[in-house]
């Protein structure tokens, strides 16, 4: 008897510490409704804007599904009539400078929080504390002195001008940085025994270990280059050097107060190109996050 209650008290503890599977499924679809709730919610405006994109100019606009669909708003994208826009020339600006921007950030960043978090040398602390500071000043506190700059340099009105201060983002510096110091230690120093400089390290070690934060990064400085208004504002001069904000802009004081369809298709092309990206990217975000807080 003894034996058999000894027995049997492991099993009814398994068994109270259990979920039932009615009420996992349960759970599961409860968790699926609401997803699916707010992922409706958060698509809504987006279908409300690619409707408006095929609506006639006559249509109210009040309508999810248009009375009379066309293509016109779209083929105004293609043929401007001649007029100053030209959506995209803009298109290809905004993709130069944020692909550009991303590949050149992602090096520039991981370079630099791998010297910070691997590399000590005298003054470590310090640049790191002088870069969390750094990060406390807005960036329109900056853009006079900048554009001083690259007028004395040269680069205004240029791809360099719309991309060089994407590059170098104090943000992706912190967060590599943070990433690589929770790498072991182990890793590193079984590359340098092995006989691999600083550079074998980084590339082959440290780089394959942080796409998850890499992939996080070039995703914040996609966005930041593509949909940045301000500074393309202040450092292009030419029509032939907008970006797609700017030439957005420019729809809307052309086209806004006649037919919002263009302005709406212009939007969707806009939005079409980051929505691909964090698509692209996004399970490369979920293993960075499912990662985050792991060491040893």
């Amino acid at each position: 008897m003894a034996d058999t209650a000894s027995m049997t008290r492991p099993a009814s503890a398994a068994g109270r510490g259990q979920v039932p599977p009615a009420a996992r499924r349960r759970a599961q679809w409860i968790a699926t409704g609401a997803a699916l709730v707010v992922a409706v919610l958060w698509a809504l405006p987006l279908l409300w804007a690619l409707s408006s994109s095929f609506e006639a100019a006559d249509d109210d606009g009040n309508r999810l599904v248009p009375q009379s669909p066309t293509l016109d708003n779209w083929g105004m994208l293609v043929d401007p009539g001649g007029r100053a826009v030209n959506i995209f020339v803009a298109f290809f600006n905004s993709a130069v400078v944020a692909v550009s921007s991303t590949v050149l950030a992602l090096l520039v960043c991981s370079m630099a929080g791998y010297a910070l978090a691997k590399l000590p040398f005298r003054g470590n602390g310090v640049v790191f504390g002088l870069l969390l500071v750094t990060m406390l000043i807005p960036n329109e506190v900056v853009l006079v002195p900048l554009f001083q700059q690259f007028n004395q340099l040269g680069l205004l009105n240029t791809y360099g001008a719309l991309a060089l201060p994407h590059i170098v983002s104090l943000l992706g510096v912190v967060l590599i940085r943070q990433f690589i110091v929770n790498l072991p230690d182990d890793l590193t120093d079984a590359a340098r025994i092995d006989g691999a400089n600083a550079w074998q390290t980084y590339r082959y070690i440290v780089v394959p270990l942080i796409r998850p934060a890499m992939a996080t990064l070039g995703i914040l400085v996609f966005l930041g280059a593509w949909n940045d208004f301000l500074w393309p504002l202040i450092s292009t001069s030419s029509p032939a050097m907008q970006t797609l904000p700017l030439a957005l802009v420019t729809f809307r004081s052309a086209y806004g107060d006649i037919d919002y369809g263009v302005v709406m298709a212009s939007t969707i092309l806009a939005i079409t190109p980051p929505l691909l990206v964090f698509l692209f990217a996004q399970r490369f975000i979920i293993e960075g996050i499912s990662s985050t807080g792991l060491k040893g």
